[in-house]
């Protein structure tokens, strides 16, 4: 069966502000050179194993970054949105995320000139308080979301949510599918396998079990990524953040890196891998 891969294109900061203690959260964030550098290196990984996947573009990255979404477009991976400033959804208002979700569209399909069909929310803040933001994502003419993780953390999570790809939400005679991040369910629990930290803090038995396990029961995964997560260096914390909070979140953010870095080549060997879009159905 093939998967779906995923890579969520952003710098680590930007991942983390809702973490940190510095800091305004409301200010916009953009990404360094780093960025750049790490999805390069994924992209070459990919083509070493004629992997394709579905690259989640920030607008901030688009704004900042405009040749490197060129390149991946061109080599031939799909383009879709992570909205523009990597806020949660659940602290937008209606009109702010549609403005938000509209200025990361125009940026990309300014670069690509193709449509963008495809969004996930930044933390997955796609959760029961911010449902209403399904049918803005139907509004801006897209057909799939990557937003809802069937667990419970802190800035995310539908637990007992379906774990494979289903209808979320129907407006008119547009329906929006939704393509879960991967998880197992056991019993009334789900464990997930879907990527990101987890692939960094799991065994990878664990991770290419589950992946299996799903395989047999005709699901296909969707396993996300982030170009950061292949930088070995040490992650430096932007100006003003110093507190002891600020730097377990670097902590979290870098654990790991080196193994992960290791269980991505694992995964791409072991695991025939595509775009969202690639799985869409006809």
């Amino acid at each position: 069966m093939v998967n779906a891969l995923t890579v969520d294109v952003e710098d680590w900061y930007q991942s983390s502000t809702e973490l940190f203690e510095c800091g305004d959260k409301d200010k916009l964030v953009y990404p360094s050179k780093k960025a750049v550098s790490n999805t390069l290196h994924l992209l070459d990984l990919f083509d070493k194993h004629r992997a394709k996947a579905t690259f989640f573009i920030l607008g901030t990255v688009a704004e900042v970054f405009p040749q490197l979404v060129k390149q991946i477009y061109e080599r031939g991976h799909e383009i879709a949105t992570h909205g523009y400033a990597h806020k949660p959804v659940y602290r937008q208002t209606p009109e702010e995320f549609t403005k938000d979700l509209a200025k990361s569209i125009y940026l990309i399909e300014k670069i690509t000139k193709e449509r963008v069909i495809g969004y996930r929310a930044p933390y997955f803040s796609i959760i029961k308080r911010s449902f209403w933001a399904l049918e803005r994502i139907i509004e801006q003419g897209l057909q799939y979301d990557s937003s809802i993780f069937p667990i419970k953390r802190k800035l995310y999570g539908i637990p007992g949510s379906p774990i494979k790809p289903y209808v979320v939400c129907k407006k008119g005679n547009n329906n929006l599918l939704e393509f879960p991040i991967s998880c197992l369910r056991i019993g009334n629990r789900s464990l997930p396998i879907g990527g990101g930290g987890y692939l960094r803090v799991f065994p990878y038995f664990y991770i290419k079990q589950g992946i299996e396990r799903m395989n047999k029961q005709g699901i296909p995964a969707v396993i996300y990524l982030h170009p950061y997560e292949l930088d070995v260096d040490k992650a430096d914390l932007p100006k003003g953040c110093f507190t002891f909070r600020d730097r377990l979140v670097r902590r979290a953010q870098s654990f790991n890196r080196l193994k992960g870095k290791i269980k991505i080549n694992s995964l791409l060997s072991d695991f025939k891998f595509t775009s969202l879009k690639g799985i869409l159905p006809s």
